[in-house]
């Protein structure tokens, strides 16, 4: 089973780790933007209440990298593995 990790908890790393990202909603997912480069499959989480629904920690992962945000930083707020 894929480890989970919640959507608030990502947006709180973001503000530590990336300050100055943006994000905005599309219909499937959100487009999480830092420094020029944009992450554009982040999920908005299941269908119905997606208040502070759980995201694989792949997608976390993969928005880490390709934002090329520290690793080390986010490790602080979010457990990766």
């Amino acid at each position: 089973m894929a480890h989970l990790v919640a959507l608030n908890a990502v947006w709180e790393m973001l503000e530590q780790c990336a300050p100055g990202f943006t994000r905005r909603a599309s219909q499937h997912y959100w487009i999480v933007s830092y420094q020029g480069r944009s992450y554009r499959t982040l999920p908005l989480g299941a269908h119905g209440r997606r208040q502070n629904p759980d995201i694989e920690t792949g997608h976390v992962r993969a928005l880490i990298r390709h934002l090329q945000i520290s690793r080390t930083c986010a490790e602080q707020y979010l457990d990766l593995t």
